[in-house]
């Protein structure tokens, strides 16, 4: 039935889904939708683009380098809405960008109305590519390394982002006032009469990543910003959360976590099959 209910886009489907779908049932479903795509699919297009083994090799390390890049920029940046369409890879390189940056500071956590519980998008295709190391190898120490420079500087970052502060766009304008009808628990935290409270409050979440921050305690308060009085938030925060049974992120400290401990937080969020398989049909998961 999970399928079927996750088949129609309408959002109490999938409301009703978090809140009655175990693990066990969205797992099953889940890898019973990814066993219908060959699990090779992006690897094929690699072999097809090399002209030799060292050139594969080549092109791939390209992918990975770019690849985990981007996640860890993507995720300090709060950048959603990552679907097929918003990757495009060079048939040179194989080096990959990302475009459209409609969905940034993790408004796709707190705005969509089936919010986004992964940090970044490290599916089957991305993974199987990297074979026999999957996410263990490049991609993960790339990520630990990116991380760590940009923890580095984090000053630096901060200061950059202090212009979203001082010219807000139009669109933090709209979030702005999205939230204050809203309302919630989080008013009391803040003083909203300030000027540019919104951006001020993103660019601080940007910066809790940047001190060690556990990633998915990020995406519990992004869930608690825009879906508070929503029927499924519990559910929404639980499978965000994850299980000590079965998640590195829900057994690691809330904060003042490692490079390495944050990557492998990360990479569990991203590839955890409870929050794929609840993720809304558009971002085809199972890819």
């Amino acid at each position: 039935g999970l399928t079927k209910m996750s088949g129609k886009c309408d959002v109490g489907a999938y409301m009703l889904m978090y809140k009655g779908a175990s693990r066990t049932e969205t797992v099953t479903s889940f890898r019973k939708r990814e066993s219908k795509v060959p699990a090779d699919l992006l690897k094929r297009a690699f072999v097809k683009m090399s002209t030799s083994p060292e050139a594969f090799l080549t092109l791939r390390s390209h992918f990975a380098r770019s690849h985990a890049l981007i996640c860890i920029s993507h995720w300090i940046l709060g950048i959603g809405d990552r679907h097929l369409n918003n990757f495009l890879v060079s048939m040179e390189t194989g080096g990959v960008i990302g475009i459209d940056f409609g969905h940034a500071f993790g408004s796709a956590t707190q705005f969509l109305p089936v919010p986004e519980l992964m940090p970044f998008r490290l599916t089957r295709q991305f993974i199987n590519l990297m074979l026999p190391m999957k996410e263990t190898g490049v991609m993960y120490s790339i990520m630990v390394h990116a991380l760590r420079a940009f923890r580095s500087q984090s000053n630096l970052l901060a200061n950059t982002m202090d212009v979203f502060v001082k010219e807000p766009s139009f669109d933090w304008k709209n979030f702005e006032q999205k939230m204050l009808k809203k309302g919630g628990s989080w008013i009391q935290e803040i003083n909203v009469t300030e000027k540019n409270w919104y951006p001020r409050q993103k660019i601080h979440y940007a910066k809790r990543k940047l001190a060690g921050a556990n990633p998915a305690v990020i995406t519990c308060d992004e869930l608690l910003l825009g879906h508070e009085k929503v029927a499924a938030f519990g559910d929404y925060v639980a499978v965000a959360r994850g299980s000590e049974d079965h998640n590195i992120r829900a057994q690691e400290l809330e904060s003042d976590l490692s490079e390495e401990a944050q990557v492998k937080c990360l990479i569990d969020q991203a590839t955890d099959p409870n929050i794929l398989g609840r993720t809304w049909i558009g971002w085809e998961p199972w890819m």
